[in-house]
């Protein structure tokens, strides 16, 4: 009985790490590697919410905006082309690595970390057929057009809402600009990480996500932390 417990127990065990396996699998099959640059079908524009990273992520890896004081709401990750299915091109062009000092000032009016602008750059930013002063230029652009609603702008105290709520007060901020099904909200650990738009590929305007962008936020409530 002892025995047939515990062979029971390894191919339970076995069965789990073979999910997982296919479940990392499945994840990978996302990222297109080293495709041919500007051959996608939209964008994303990922602001972050800099308090909820901070909780996430960024005080245990000691990130500066982490600190008291900075006062940082939503800033931008990255602009990031997409296919339709929600497939998304990766590290298309690595001969095009190196960023300009130029470009890199134009950076610096969105990101704090040098490091983070490369490197959404080397990623994301090769795929889209853009030189880096302009797909900068763009994310700046974009970001500038978002009127953040007042409820989340700098919250002194953490908030509740549910992910659709958080795509409708974003669409209410901006009337004739953005409805809801143009906004992806990301939660982590039941809080707000991330509010993502899908934008067109010839960066117009906005457009709906569709399949374009999967659901990562399928939690009810989830915490707005407020800001530092």
């Amino acid at each position: 009985m002892r025995m047939r417990l515990k062979i029971a127990a390894i191919l339970s065990a076995c069965l789990l790490a073979l999910q997982g396996a296919a479940g990392a699998a499945a994840q990978d099959q996302h990222e297109h590697y080293g495709a041919q640059p500007g051959i996608f079908d939209l964008y994303l524009l990922s602001l972050s919410w800099s308090p909820g990273f901070c909780d996430i992520e960024g005080d245990r890896k000691g990130k500066p905006e982490c600190r008291g004081g900075a006062q940082l709401g939503f800033v931008v990750h990255g602009l990031w082309p997409q296919f339709e299915n929600g497939d998304y091109p990766s590290f298309c062009d690595r001969s095009k690595n190196f960023v300009p000092g130029a470009s890199l000032q134009i950076a610096r009016e969105i990101y704090r970390d040098k490091g983070l602008a490369i490197g959404e750059w080397r990623k994301h930013g090769e795929c889209t057929g853009l030189e880096p002063s302009l797909y900068y230029q763009a994310e700046i652009a974009l970001f500038r057009k978002i009127k953040v609603p007042g409820t989340l702008a700098a919250p002194a105290a953490p908030l509740r809402a549910s992910p659709a709520e958080i795509a409708r007060a974003f669409a209410s901020a901006n009337p004739g600009l953005i409805e809801p099904g143009m906004v992806s909200v990301s939660c982590r650990r039941r809080e707000l990480e991330e509010v993502r738009f899908c934008v067109t590929k010839d960066l117009s305007g906005f457009r709906a996500c569709g399949n374009a962008v999967p659901d990562v936020c399928n939690d009810g409530e989830i915490t707005i932390p407020a800001v530092r």
